[in-house]
């Protein structure tokens, strides 16, 4: 299976009419880099970085709504950085909160010491590396390898290996270049979950940075390339028992 890749500086909005309940949803999903030892690390740590902040910002002070998740996000080799809200207010507003908090986001990192930077380095580790409490998680860690044809059973160690050579100046790097407002190789998709109460969203002609509206999902798809299917991370030629 390999994944559709979005183009270098793009922006797209999906909008889904929900007829049932009162609450609205914005799920906004920054492609990165394909899954590789220094880029799922780095998109670890800075979500590791930011997951309080986000907490504290966007449900605590803002109060934008009960259900408020930042995190990672994977699937058939490619990744990224996802937030998730619920709430009664509209996409719109949630969309433009999350873009102020992620403006706000250097400077967060920029202040901090190298000591608080060193505290998330460990603790991002010491999760890692914490051992599977029941067999079923264990199966289901190494079954991932083999489904995604990775085969890197050693992943927590080599990536945890990696992850205490980080700089807080590699994750600085990382935000200038993939998630920041202007990154040159910024790939965003938001889907907007209307309530029954609300109407489609109208945006401005002439806005700058203005996303593409996706109107047709199949249409969007087939218009986009794929990545290319992740290398396994031990390469060995598979050998005849014959």
């Amino acid at each position: 299976m390999t994944q559709l890749m979005s183009f270098l500086g793009c922006s797209y909005l999906y909008e889904v009419q929900n007829e049932v309940h009162n609450n609205s949803s914005l799920e906004i999903y920054y492609q990165c880099d394909l899954q590789a030892t220094k880029s799922n690390v780095l998109l670890e740590l800075f979500c590791q970085i930011i997951n309080e902040p986000c907490f504290n910002t966007l449900r605590t002070k803002e109060q934008l709504g009960y259900i408020v998740f930042s995190g990672t996000r994977r699937c058939n080799g490619a990744q990224g950085l996802h937030f998730l809200i619920q709430s009664e207010k509209e996409p719109t507003l949630l969309d433009s909160r999350v873009e102020n908090f992620i403006l706000e986001v250097e400077d967060y990192i920029q202040s901090m010491s190298e000591q608080e930077f060193r505290n998330h380095v460990e603790a991002l580790a010491v999760r890692r590396l914490d051992k599977p409490k029941k067999l079923s998680s264990e199966c289901t860690k190494h079954w991932k390898e083999i489904l995604s044809r990775q085969y890197n059973f050693d992943r927590d160690n080599v990536e945890v290996a990696f992850l205490m050579t980080v700089k807080k100046e590699d994750i600085l790097t990382f935000y200038k270049d993939l998630i920041a407002f202007k990154a040159p190789r910024r790939h965003k998709l938001a889907v907007y979950i209307l309530s029954k109460s609300m109407s489609k969203t109208v945006l401005e002609k002439g806005i700058n940075h203005a996303p593409t509206i996706i109107d047709d999902v199949a249409a969007f798809k087939s218009s986009l390339p794929l990545f290319p299917v992740v290398p396994a991370y031990h390469s060995k030629p598979t050998k005849s028992k014959l």
